[in-house]
């Protein structure tokens, strides 16, 4: 080979090295380039990670859900109190040998993180709560079952289908004392003690009805050797009280929010699950039946117990009234022929179908004193009556021995039908879903402030689902901007 053919060989293979070069140079810098946008993605999830692995641990404890509290339990948190966090944890994960004294040790990626914002949160009590029931639901879905929700639906819709939740026999019985009262006077009758053998009178009706009707039915309920709670609290400092409470930023995109009626089925299931009432309290609680707070929201206990014992009775005054008036003809016959009596010594026998119906109220709601005093017990009752269950003879209230003895306790406890948590579950149901949702938060927040650490809690201040848009920079000057986001799922 001449030297001038090695000088055209020269030449070629400098201008081959110079294109291998240059490929070479641009696979490194794209390689590095690589490698700062996956470790900057690996610093927001580690930091992501990292945040929402503080969630609060009695909310975990107490309620199976994850929550981040953003006061860390401190008296103030928001939002802001997060990204901070989460902005802390970047930092130390862009350079985590800072804190290591080695000399030489460094980082070739040099990277910053100069932009970092939450674009999206979703807080517990967004959205009337549809945020922590959305979790709860998701729960009680996947961990403890929803087996009583049908149940409890086909209940709901015979209280429905047979307005036992409208029809208000105390009321009723009341406009038809007054009618009849009316009647009496327009024919001067004025003396209402005459007797019958059995010492019944128009005024052992009238006594009958003070004690049945007003929150003293109540009373007569209650059992006597059981104890009322004397448990309050000030309601002016939990979440449905606050003038103002915080929000989240936007929506979860996707989230799978509570809808439609077996949704708040499993809801109420969930809360039956967690929170105590009368017969089922929970340790250590700020109230005691915390059931009965969610469904009236009153500051005592003993005041919640008492509407919700109230509502029962209602509940079962119509549906034993129903009874009466359409299946029980030996019922009506008694009714009918003390009716009879009693107008006759009146002297007003016309007036006796208008008694009897009285009568027919008051047997009713007599029956139904029984029938809760059963479920107090924690004994069962039928929804609807059945004859052969009947309790309270038509002798025993109109000449007072039902109100001073201790009449009912006779259910059993093998009994077809709903013990007293039934009736609960039902009141649940019937509740106006939005109340329910914002008064087991007070509960919850009642809960967490009564453990260490978690005096100043806040149920509007608990995230479960972040957006964030992040933004590195390596010491090239080279930009990476990406989203990242995250919440929590149940087991």
């Amino acid at each position: 080979m001449n030297k001038h053919e090695n000088g055209y060989l020269t030449v070629f293979l400098s201008l081959i090295f110079g294109i291998v070069m240059s490929f070479v140079i641009v696979l490194v810098n794209g390689a590095a380039l690589s490698a700062t946008r996956a470790q900057s993605e690996l610093v927001a999830d580690l930091g992501m990670d990292s945040v929402f692995a503080e969630y609060n641990r009695q909310i975990l404890n107490q309620y199976e859900l994850f929550f981040i509290d953003s006061s860390y339990g401190e008296v103030s948190g928001g939002i802001e109190k997060i990204r901070q966090h989460l902005e802390n944890y970047i930092s130390y994960n862009i350079s985590p040998q800072k804190d290591i004294l080695m000399p030489g040790s460094n980082c070739f990626l040099k990277l910053s993180n100069p932009y970092l914002e939450i674009e999206q949160a979703s807080i517990a009590s967004d959205n009337n709560a549809e945020v922590w029931k959305a979790q709860a639901i998701r729960y009680m879905k996947d961990n403890a079952g929803i087996g009583l929700v049908n149940e409890i639906k086909d209940y709901v819709d015979v209280v429905k289908g047979q307005s036992l939740d409208t029809i208000d026999v105390e009321s009723e019985l009341s406009s038809k004392i007054d009618e009849f009262e009316q009647m009496l006077n327009e024919k001067e009758i004025l003396e209402f003690d005459k007797q019958n053998d059995d010492g019944i009178s128009y005024n052992s009706i009238r006594m009958a009805k003070d004690k049945l009707t007003g929150m003293g039915v109540v009373f007569i309920t209650m059992p006597k050797d059981r104890s009322i709670s004397g448990k309050s609290v000030d309601i002016s400092k939990y979440f449905t009280h606050r003038p103002s409470v915080n929000k989240g930023i936007g929506r979860h995109a996707g989230a799978d929010d509570p809808k439609g009626v077996v949704d708040s089925l499993i809801y109420n299931e969930y809360l039956m699950l967690m929170c105590g009432d009368y017969l089922k309290q929970k340790p250590d609680s700020a109230l005691d039946y915390e059931i009965e707070y969610i469904l009236y929201g009153n500051a005592k206990d003993r005041d919640n117990l008492y509407a919700a014992v109230k509502r029962i009775l209602d509940v079962r005054s119509a549906a034993n009234f129903i009874y009466l008036i359409t299946s029980d003809s030996k019922r009506q016959n008694e009714a009918d022929t003390i009716a009879q009596i009693i107008c006759t010594l009146l002297t007003v026998p016309e007036l006796s179908p208008a008694l009897k119906y009285i009568i027919l109220c008051e047997w009713a709601i007599a029956e139904a004193v029984s029938d809760v005093r059963d479920l107090l017990a924690g004994n069962k009752v039928s929804l609807l009556k059945n004859d052969g269950k009947w309790k309270v003879s038509l002798f025993e209230f109109l000449t007072g021995t039902f109100f001073i003895g201790d009449i009912g306790a006779g259910g059993s406890s093998n009994e077809k039908g709903l013990d007293y948590r039934g009736y609960l579950r039902i009141l649940l149901a019937l509740s106006n879903k939005d109340d329910i949702a914002a008064r087991s938060l007070d509960v919850v927040e009642m809960d967490i402030r009564k453990t260490p650490g978690n005096a100043d809690f806040r149920i509007d201040r608990c995230v479960d689902y972040l957006k964030v848009g992040f933004g590195f920079e390596d010491g090239a000057g080279h930009e990476f901007v990406f989203k990242k986001e995250m919440c929590y799922e149940p087991n």
